[in-house]
């Protein structure tokens, strides 16, 4: 049984609708089955939210830190607390976008 029960009408030019068809057909599925897969597909990009922008910021913060004891290894002077800095650090970025996806950003960038 057909569970879809609403309908929509798209406007296109012949243009993109000889693409829709091409993709579909190669898909081996209809252009509504292909425009719906397209459609669970999609990701928002979500970098103008205000918690999405924290993150980027944070992250930014971070890798600055990062590089200032990459630079210091790279001089050979670096040491295994510079190296476990740097480890925190990246944990804390990896927490700080794993907050952001909780809150229903799951493809924030």
């Amino acid at each position: 049984m057909n569970t879809q029960t609403h309908r929509t009408c798209i406007r296109m030019s012949q243009e993109e609708y000889d693409l829709l068809k091409k993709k579909s057909r190669a898909a081996g599925l209809s252009a509504n089955a292909w425009l719906m897969r397209e459609l669970e597909r999609n990701r928002p990009i979500l970098y103008r939210e205000k918690e999405t922008r924290a993150a980027i910021a944070f992250a930014d913060e971070a890798g600055r830190d990062i590089n200032a004891v990459a630079r210091v290894f790279n001089s050979g002077c670096g040491t295994a607390q510079q190296l476990g800095f740097s480890v925190h650090r990246l944990a804390q970025v990896v927490e700080q976008f794993r907050q952001v996806r909780k809150l229903g950003y799951p493809y924030a960038v």
